[in-house]
C-alpha cells in the first residue's frame, strides 16, 4: 500500500516518525497531517500534533510550532515535550515572558533537568537584559513608535507618545537618537498609515529633525566619506570588513536619491567635492589614496556624481601618479578606481582614450597577481562600450576572447584570495557580451562550477557581476526589435545599425542554457535569492529573475529546476524587486506551476506565496504567452484544496479569469475555463452564477456546445458541478439561452466518454432539480439518448457515461415519469 492509500492514523503517525528520524522532514509533516485528518481520538490526537510540533521547529516554522504544541497541551497540561517546543519556538519569536513561563513549568515537572534548568536561567537573564534597555532613552524612542502603530493602543497614549516624538526631534540629541533608531523609514510609515492625527504628527516630527540639517548632513556625509576612502592596506585605518566600502557607496546612493531638489543635489556635491579636494596632498601619498579611494565608492553609488568629480582637474593627473608608484597598494587603489570610473559605457569615452594606455601598461609590468587582474579586468570594461553589438567591438579579433580565457584561468586558481577572484567573474560579466566568450566560457565547465561555488562564500559583492554573466550567456536581456525598414533607413542615412553576433541565435542560445543547467546553475541561483537586500538590489533581483524564466523556457528542464529548489527561490523575486524582474519572476513561476505539482515544486506553506504572482500576470499589459501559462498554473493550484482556492479568490483573480473565458485566442479560453472548473467548488463562485443580471451561465452553456474538444470537457465539467451544488442554477440553464437542450443533448451523444459522462451528469442534475423541468425533459429526444446509453454492455472506458444515464432513468422512474420497461 503506498503512502497516500494509507487511512490508518496510527500507521501514518508511525510513518512519519521513520521520515522524522531519517531526516525527511517535509515527509513527515505530510504523514502527521494526514494522520491528523483521520486520528478521532483526542490522547493519540495531541501526540500527533506534538510529533509535528518538532518538524515545525526544524524547519523554522516557529508560529506553526507553537500552534501544534499549544493543541498537545489543552489536551494534556503537564505534556513536558509539547511545553518545551512550544517554549523553544516563542524564544525564537521573541517573546521570552511566555517562553520562560513554559520552561519554568517544565523545571517543576522535572526538577533535576539540566537542560530545563539551563533554559531557564538564560531566558531569566535575557528577560532581565531587555527590561534594562525598555528603559534606556533608545528604547523609549522604540516603545514610542510601537504605540503610535498599535492598532488598538489607547488614544491618550499615542497622543502623549506622538507629542514626545516632537519635543525628542526639536532638540539636535533627540533628532540624532531617532535618527539612528531607524526612525525616518518609521515616520514614513506614519504618513502612509493615512489618519490625519499621525500624518500630522510625523511631519512635525520630520520638521523638528529637519531643523539646522544641512550641518547634520555635512557632518553625517563626511563621515561615510571617511569610510569610503579608507585603504585596509594602510596603518592606522578604521576596522572594515570586505564589504564595507560597498554599504558605504550604496549608502550614498540612497541618500542622493533622496534628495528632493537641484540645490540639494548642488550642495551634496560640493561636500563631496570639498573632501576629496581636502585630501589631494603632494607630499603624502596616503592621503592622495585615500582621496581617489573615496572617489571609487562614489563611482559604485550615485555615479553620476562620481563621474563629475572624476573630470575635475588634478584627479587623472593624480590616477597617472598612482599608477607609476613603486608602492603595490597605490596601483591597486588607482586601478580599482578607473575600473569604476568606466562603469558606464556611454560615459566612458574619456576613459577609453586615457585608461586603456594606462591599464595596459600596468598589466604588463606588475608581477603582482592582484594588480594584473585587476588591470585585465579594466580592458574587459572598456573592451565591451559596445555591449552586445557585433559591429562595436573595441578590440581587435581575438582579443576579447584571449582576455575571457586570462579571466576562467585565475577564476580557476584555489591558491588565489577570494577577492581577487571575484575581480575575474568581473571581467566575464563584461566580455560575455561578446557571444565567442559565451561560447568559451559555457564549455568550460570547471569554471562556470568555480563560479557558482563563489557565490557561496562569504563576499556576497561577486553576486551582481554572476548575475550579469548569467544574463549574457543566456541572453535573456532586453533585445531591442530590428525592423528591415528602419534599418534600410538607417543605412541611407549613414546611421550606425546594430548587428547580432551569428552565435547568438536561438539554437547557440538553447544550447548554452542546457550546458548551465547541466553545470548547477539552479542550485546556485538558490543560494545568491538568500542574499542580504543592501547586496542583492533590485536590480540584481531582476537579472536573476531573467535567467531563471530563460531556464524554464523548454518544459523538459522544468523538472531540473523545481528537484534542485529553483520554485522556492523564484517566490521572493516573483514579490520584491523591480516590476520587470517581478513580472520575470512570476512567468518563471507560472511555467513551473503549469507543468509541475505544485505540492513539491513549492513544498508546504509557501505554495499559497505563488498565487499573487500568477494573479499579476492576468491583464492586459502583459502578453497572451503570460496570461496564458499563468492560467495552466492557477488550474494546477485551484484543483489541490479549499484554501487555495480561496487565497485565488481573495488575490481577485475570479473577474480576469471570466474576462479570458471570452477570449479569441483559442488556448486561452481554454485555459480560463478549465480554471474556472476547478474553481466552482468555491460557494462565492457559484453565488455568482446564481446573480441575475450576467451571462456567466449562459457563456457556460456555449462554451459546451464549441467544437473544441479540450474546450468542451473543461466546461462541461463546470456546468456538471455547479448544476450538481445548485438546483437553481440547474434549473436557470433553460431560461439563458434556447439552444440549452440541443447542446445538452450534444453532450450526452458525444465521442468523447468524459465530455458525454458530464453531459449526462448535469441532466441527471436537472432531473433532481425540479419536477417541471424534469417532466419536460424526459418527453423530448432525450429519453431516447438515455435508453440507448443505458442499454450499452458493460465497457470500462464508458462505465461513468453508461452508470450516469442509468442514474438518469431510475431518478426518471422514480419521479414516476417513466415506466419500468420489460425485457
Amino acid at each position: 500500500m503506498t503512502m497516500g492509500e494509507i487511512a490508518d492514523p496510527v500507521q501514518l503517525k508511525d510513518e512519519g516518525n521513520k521520515h522524522f528520524q531519517a531526516g525527511e522532514i517535509d515527509k513527515a509533516i505530510e504523514c502527521y497531517t494526514k494522520a491528523i485528518k483521520f486520528s478521532k481520538d483526542k490522547k493519540a490526537l495531541a501526540v500527533i500534533y506534538r510529533n509535528r510540533s518538532a518538524c515545525f521547529l526544524k524547519k523554522e516554522n516557529y508560529n506553526n510550532a507553537v500552534s501544534d504544541a499549544t493543541k498537545a497541551i489543552d489536551v494534556d497540561a503537564a505534556d513536558i515535550k509539547a511545553l518545551y517546543r512550544r517554549c523553544q519556538a516563542l524564544e525564537k519569536l521573541g517573546k521570552l515572558d511566555m517562553a520562560f513561563k513554559d520552561v519554568q513549568r517544565c523545571a517543576t515537572l522535572e526538577p533535576k533537568n539540566k537542560t530545563f534548568l539551563e533554559t531557564l536561567r538564560r531566558l531569566g537573564a535575557e528577560i532581565q537584559q531587555k527590561l534594562k534597555t525598555t528603559f534606556s532613552t533608545d528604547s523609549r524612542v522604540q516603545n514610542m513608535f510601537d504605540i503610535l502603530f498599535a492598532d488598538e493602543s489607547d488614544k491618550e497614549k499615542q497622543e502623549k507618545a506622538a507629542n514626545n516624538l516632537i519635543v525628542l526631534a526639536r532638540e539636535d540629541a533627540g533628532a540624532e537618537r531617532i535618527f539612528q533608531n531607524n526612525g525616518v523609514p518609521l515616520l514614513v510609515q506614519l504618513i502612509d498609515t493615512g489618519k490625519p492625527d499621525m500624518i500630522l504628527a510625523a511631519i512635525r516630527t520630520l520638521s523638528g529633525m529637519c531643523t539646522g540639517h544641512r550641518a547634520r548632513v555635512r557632518n553625517s556625509l563626511k563621515k561615510i566619506l571617511k569610510v569610503c576612502g579608507q585603504v585596509p592596506d594602510l596603518p592606522d585605518q578604521l576596522p572594515l570588513t570586505e564589504n564595507t566600502q560597498l554599504i558605504a557607496s550604496v549608502l550614498l546612493n540612497k541618500v542622493y536619491d533622496d534628495l528632493r531638489c537641484d540645490p540639494e543635489r548642488d550642495n551634496f556635491r560640493d561636500i563631496c567635492d570639498e573632501y576629496i579636494k581636502s585630501k589631494f596632498d603632494p607630499n603624502d601619498m596616503d592621503k592622495n589614496i585615500h582621496a581617489i579611494n573615496t572617489l571609487s565608492g562614489l563611482l559604485q553609488g550615485p555615479f553620476d556624481v562620481g563621474n563629475v568629480l572624476a573630470g575635475r582637474q588634478g584627479v587623472m593627473e593624480m590616477m597617472v601618479a598612482l599608477c607609476g608608484s613603486e608602492r603595490e597598494v597605490d596601483q591597486l587603489v588607482a586601478v580599482e578606481a578607473l575600473i569604476h570610473a568606466s562603469t558606464k559605457t556611454s560615459k566612458a569615452s574619456f576613459f577609453i582614450s586615457n585608461g586603456v594606455t594606462l591599464l595596459k601598461d600596468m598589466y604588463k609590468k606588475t608581477k603582482n597577481e592582484k594588480i594584473k587582474i585587476r588591470a585585465l579586468v579594466g580592458l574587459c570594461k572598456l573592451g565591451s562600450a559596445g555591449g552586445d553589438d557585433y559591429s562595436m567591438r573595441q578590440f581587435a579579433e581575438g582579443s576579447t576572447e584571449k582576455l575571457a580565457k586570462q579571466c576562467r584561468k585565475w577564476l580557476c586558481n584555489p591558491t588565489l584570495d577570494v577577492r581577487t577572484r571575484k575581480w575575474a567573474v568581473e571581467g566575464l560579466a563584461y566580455l560575455t557580451n561578446d557571444a565567442d566568450v559565451k561560447d568559451d566560457f559555457i564549455d568550460d565547465e570547471a569554471a562556470m562550477r568555480a563560479m557558482f561555488e563563489l557565490t557561496k562564500s562569504k563576499d556576497k559583492t561577486i553576486l551582481y557581476a554572476v548575475a550579469c554573466t548569467l544574463v549574457n550567456c543566456t541572453n535573456s536581456y532586453d533585445k531591442k526589435e530590428i525592423i528591415p525598414e528602419m534599418v534600410q533607413l538607417a543605412k541611407f542615412s549613414k546611421q550606425h545599425v546594430p548587428e547580432q553576433h551569428p552565435k547568438d541565435k536561438k539554437d547557440f542560445i538553447v544550447r548554452r542554457v542546457k550546458k548551465i543547467l547541466k553545470a548547477g546553475v539552479t542550485s546556485a541561483l538558490t543560494v545568491m535569492v538568500k542574499a542580504d537586500n543592501y547586496v542583492l538590489t533590485d536590480q540584481t533581483k531582476e537579472m536573476l529573475a531573467r535567467v531563471f524564466l530563460a531556464l524554464a523556457d523548454d518544459i523538459k528542464d522544468r523538472g531540473t529546476i523545481v528537484a534542485q529548489g529553483g520554485g522556492k527561490a523564484l517566490i521572493p523575486l516573483a514579490l520584491e524587486g523591480t516590476d520587470n524582474g517581478k513580472i520575470k519572476a512570476s512567468h518563471a513561476l507560472a511555467k513551473i506551476a503549469a507543468v509541475s505539482n505544485p505540492e513539491i515544486a513549492f513544498p508546504g506553506e509557501r505554495i499559497y506565496e505563488v498565487v499573487r504572482p500568477l494573479v499579476s500576470l492576468l491583464n492586459t499589459e502583459r502578453d497572451g504567452l503570460e496570461n496564458f501559462e499563468a492560467l495552466l498554473g492557477l488550474t494546477n493550484l485551484a484543483a489541490l484544496n479549499d484554501k487555495l482556492r480561496v487565497k485565488i479568490l481573495k488575490e481577485k483573480a475570479l473577474p480576469e479569469i471570466e474576462n479570458y473565458m471570452f477570449e479569441e485566442h483559442d488556448q486561452i479560453r481554454q485555459a480560463a475555463t478549465e480554471c474556472m472548473c476547478n474553481l466552482v467548488c468555491c460557494k462565492e463562485v457559484q453565488d455568482r452564477y446564481l446573480e441575475d443580471g450576467n451571462d456567466k451561465l449562459k457563456l457556460l452553456i456555449l462554451l459546451c456546445g464549441e467544437d473544441d474538444v479540450q474546450l468542451q470537457r473543461a466546461a462541461a465539467g463546470a456546468l456538471a458541478m455547479l448544476t450538481a451544488a445548485q438546483k437553481k442554477l440547474a434549473v436557470k440553464i433553460t431560461k439563458v439561452t434556447e439552444q440549452w437542450l440541443e447542446i445538452i443533448q450534444r453532450l450526452c451523444i458525444h465521442d468523447n466518454p468524459e465530455i458525454q459522462h458530464r453531459g449526462l451528469v448535469t441532466v441527471f442534475n436537472m432531473l433532481d432539480a425540479d419536477e417541471q423541468l424534469a417532466k419536460k425533459l424526459i418527453e423530448c429526444e432525450l429519453l431516447e439518448i438515455l435508453t440507448f446509453v443505458a442499454k450499452l454492455e458493460d465497457n470500462p472506458k464508458k462505465q461513468d457515461a453508461i452508470n450516469a444515464a442509468r442514474a438518469c432513468l431510475s431518478r426518471a422512474l422514480d419521479g414516476g415519469l417513466i415506466k419500468p420497461f420489460s425485457n
